[in-house]
């Protein structure tokens, strides 16, 4: 059982992110100097420091609400297109209702600013056609090798297949046991290379940075005595579940147990659960509420004229340690709407909501009365969301662990929001609790922050999200055999092959498997 710390952070975005901050940075200096020239120009960006930084941040922020960071907007050109459209656009707004509506001394000059928004765009547009041409290149990948053929390596092929923007380029598997019967045979793509014995050669060949444990519960404890020594090494060395944590932000629930779950909970800070998680919950509240009290109203004068019924709607559901409280919401669904059919879980296309409810669920202004229960100290503005009694009990009994969410406080927003849509089901409540899980592990106060701004993003743009498809079970295929004992490593695309590649210098690379 390996209990990893922290996710990997996923270092291209990051690189990424660092390129986008020097192009926004050089774009404010070019459209400076391209403006006034090399004599005004150094003197207007000392003079205008503080309008010059705010316009640079406000633009860093708009690149990841407009969501130029995500994966799939990142791997097809139409889509970084729009996003950069998108992203450009806001950033133009938010400047300029800093600036301009506020009427604030410091500001940019309309010339500045429009040359510094056309040299953003073609910079970030220039970041992600680079980013594509290094990731097709298999720059910052990571060359890994798979400990196990069995059920689990198709597991992780497949978990590794679904995330290739992570850049971890699989070079084949290595067969746990000294029987060398699957040796020079195929899992899907990949050759078995070789068994325990011969893994120190494969790794200094291939110049190996990460090993995959992929064994079952009873035979993982002898493998990592053996594979210890290289961790010291400095290699990278994960399981099954760890691998899943750092791809796909969630933890998987058939694949854990107490034992995993009691160290995962020492990963937490004492400081942030105790203290610091309070101190910001009661500073944002007050600040938001304070700030979305004109919104607050206007919400409640449409609510109240939008249909029969009061504006809020109250509902008790478990917090911390299955405390009951009263939860508050502006009522989103006609009145007495569970009359007919009793508790029954909220779906996107609940024919029960209002055609104001509808809106304000998709901007997520429905949760704003909840910043009280917050105040009061019944929740926080980051956790999962507190559930009635009627389905905790129920899905308790089908969903093994679920009763670990209540070990925290329910939040307003949090990582399970975010990321998946309404629970309709038992399957999608499942799926929920697994990033209630990685949420649970990982809490800390950037955790949150971040949780927040792409919580502040669903209610600028509305939910992206699809639903949720069913868990897809990883293929099994059957080895192929091979006739020859002799693969060939194609270093260009990363992946072993029959025939040899025509390179001369890759034909020295070929490996004859033991």
């Amino acid at each position: 059982m390996i209990v990893s710390r922290t996710s990997r952070l996923p270092r291209k975005k990051i690189l990424l992110a660092f390129g986008d901050a020097a192009c926004t940075l050089l774009a404010l200096v070019a459209a400076v100097i391209l403006r006034l020239g090399l004599t005004e120009g150094p003197v207007y960006l000392h003079t205008h420091q503080f309008a010059i930084a705010t316009s640079w941040a406000v633009f860093l922020l708009a690149f990841y609400v407009g969501g130029l960071y995500e994966n799939d907007r990142l791997l097809r050109p139409g889509r970084t297109l729009a996003a950069a459209i998108l992203s450009v656009s806001l950033g133009a707004v938010l400047v300029t209702s800093i600036f301009y509506a506020t009427l604030t001394t410091e500001q940019i000059g309309r010339g500045v600013f429009l040359g510094f928004a056309a040299f953003v765009f073609v910079g970030v547009i220039a970041m992600r056609l680079m980013y594509v041409m290094a990731s097709r290149r298999g720059f910052m990948s990571q060359r890994c090798l798979i400990i196990g053929t069995n059920g689990e390596a198709h597991h992780v092929l497949h978990l590794v297949e679904e995330h290739p923007h992570v850049g971890l380029r699989i070079l084949g598997l290595i067969h746990s046991s000294g029987d060398k019967e699957k040796v020079g045979k195929f899992v899907g793509d990949y050759p078995v290379l070789g068994t325990l014995d011969t893994l120190e050669k494969f790794v200094q060949l291939y110049d190996i940075e990460r090993l995959i444990l992929a064994a079952s519960a009873e035979t993982e404890p002898a493998l990592l005595r053996r594979l210890r020594s290289f961790r010291y090494r400095g290699l990278a060395l994960v399981d099954f579940v760890s691998l899943y944590e750092e791809l796909a932000y969630e933890i998987p629930l058939d694949h854990i147990n107490d034992e995993w779950l009691f160290m995962a909970s020492m990963n937490n800070s004492r400081f942030h659960i105790r203290r610091l998680k309070r101190l910001t919950d009661l500073t944002a509240s007050l600040i938001a509420l304070t700030l979305s009290a004109p919104l607050m109203l206007l919400t409640a004068i449409l609510v109240r004229v939008s249909s029969r019924g009061p504006v809020l709607f109250r509902q008790e559901r478990l917090g911390r340690d299955s405390v009951p409280f009263t939860l508050l919401k502006f009522r989103t669904m006609y009145e007495d709407a569970e009359a007919k059919t009793g508790p029954v879980w909220a779906t996107e296309d609940d024919p029960r909501i209002t055609p104001i409810g509808r809106w304000l669920r998709k901007f997520r202004l429905d949760e704003l009365p909840q910043l009280l229960n917050v105040l009061r100290g019944e929740m926080s503005l980051v956790g999962p969301r507190p559930e009635r009694e009627v389905f905790i009990k129920k899905l308790s009994e089908k969903i093994p662990f679920y009763a670990e969410r209540l070990l925290v406080p329910p939040g307003i927003t949090g990582w399970a929001q975010v990321m998946a849509p309404y629970a309709a089901s038992i399957e999608d409540s499942r799926r929920k609790l697994q990033y209630d899980l990685y949420y649970i592990k990982h809490m800390s106060f950037f955790l949150d922050v971040y949780i927040f701004i792409k919580t502040v993003k669903t209610m600028l743009f509305g939910r992206e999200r699809t639903k949720a498809k069913p868990a897809e079970k990883a293929p099994q295929p059957s080895p192929t055999e091979i006739n020859t004992e002799t693969l060939f490593f194609d270093a260009e695309h990363g992946v072993y092959t029959k025939t040899p590649p025509e390179d001369t210098d890759e034909r020295r690379r070929t490996q004859r498997l033991a």
